[in-house]
């Protein structure tokens, strides 16, 4: 997952060699659909108690049980549920009862049970409708009808509009490929910070379904964040995935963060954070430091050996590796096909296009071209 396409040659070249690529890139008129709730009538098969609501994950995130972790899926679409109705602000989710939380769990329930009579796909208006009739139902005490209606209310956002598009249609939510790449693309900017947190929700909810699927399988599975800290931007989506990743081990799931400005990650995710075990940090400034101490120690030795490290254009990098057995300043030196595929800057661009238009190449071409070129001026042939 990314903000700007810096992968996008990558994916091209992976297609090109075989493996299967599903692009998806969350803009208006891009034709993705994100059914949250598509997998809703799988719930009608358990036995559920929407009144059984369990501690918030605020509240039980401190465990170091790993092994009886299973996945939730009535917990998932219920708090896709809340980030819509919050819009991902902290203050609002902090009013969210017991009660409330309740009250989605059954309107979800309820929806799934009227989509499956009907023959389709569960989708945000079901739930919302669901919830409008629990405002409504003569049982409800009437001092909970305002606030329930309200709850239902605040869904209808992405019920319509250009959030209806992606959250409110049937389709495939997450298709099966080798390589998925997803573009943040509108949602990485400021006033979209609930669709941010449930489009990145969705896609950690597939996750885990193939690490389900396939843990008796011997490939790994890798979830790589580039500028990770617009994701733990959100509190609650932090402190979930500090749920998820903690069973992610016993399924072959990786978690790779990504990210040029530390000093944007906020507080609560240090506990994520603190859960990271290795760390890989690139020719990093003396404030830089200041940040990452934030959220890791170092002592004076380790902040020595950052200061240290050097960077040479097009040629290598230096960094230093903090595990919990091993301290080390190493150097990259990037093959040149990896440099040549990951050139974003401006003038690099620039060079892919003359190419392009010079000999007619395709971008991929044009950056297999630089490749070799870079291998020429290493004395490589």
């Amino acid at each position: 997952m990314e903000a700007g396409n810096s992968f996008g040659l990558l994916a091209d070249y992976a297609e090109r060699f075989g493996l299967t690529v599903n692009r998806i890139t969350l803009a208006p008129n891009s034709g993705i659909v994100l059914p949250l709730f598509s997998e809703a009538h799988r719930l009608l098969d358990m036995e559920l108690n929407p009144e059984d609501v369990p501690e918030d994950i605020e509240d039980n995130d401190d465990t170091d049980d790993e092994g009886d972790m299973q996945r939730d899926l009535l917990a998932e679409m219920e708090l896709t549920a809340r980030l819509m109705i919050t819009g991902g602000e902290k203050k609002e989710d902090e009013k969210m009862s017991r009660a409330d939380r309740a009250a989605i769990r059954r309107a979800i329930l309820n929806a799934a049970r009227q989509t499956k009579s009907e023959g389709r796909q569960t989708l945000t208006e079901d739930v919302k409708k669901a919830l409008e009739a629990i405002s409504r139902d003569e049982n409800t005490r009437e001092e909970r009808r305002t606030r329930l209606a309200e709850m239902a209310e605040s869904l209808e956002m992405f019920c319509t509009g250009v959030n209806g598009q992606f959250f409110n249609r049937e389709g495939e939510i997450w298709p099966e490929a080798d390589l998925t790449l997803v573009d943040l693309a509108m949602f990485a900017r400021e006033g979209y910070e609930a669709e941010l947190a449930i489009s990145y929700i969705s896609l950690i909810n597939h996750i885990n379904s193939l690490g389900e699927k396939y843990q008796h399988s011997d490939r790994m599975i890798l979830n790589v964040t580039d500028e990770s800290h617009i994701i733990t931007a959100n509190p609650l989506l932090a402190k979930f995935l500090v749920k998820g990743s903690k069973m992610w081990r016993k399924l072959g799931i990786w978690l790779w963060l990504a990210t040029q400005n530390m000093d944007d990650f906020p507080n609560e995710a240090a506990k994520l954070l603190s859960m990271v075990e290795w760390w890989e940090l690139l020719n990093v400034s003396a404030s830089e430091i200041d940040e990452i101490n934030r959220f890791r120690k170092l002592s004076e030795a380790q902040k020595m050996m950052l200061l240290s490290a050097k960077k040479s254009d097009r040629k290598y990098t230096e960094g230093v590796v903090l595990a919990t057995n091993m301290e080390a300043l190493f150097r990259v030196v990037p093959p040149s096909l990896f440099l040549a595929l990951g050139m974003t800057e401006k003038h690099e661009k620039a060079e892919r296009k003359q190419l392009m238009m010079q000999h007619g190449y395709t971008e991929l071409d044009a950056a297999l071209e630089v490749a070799a070129r870079i291998d020429k001026a290493r004395g490589i042939h």
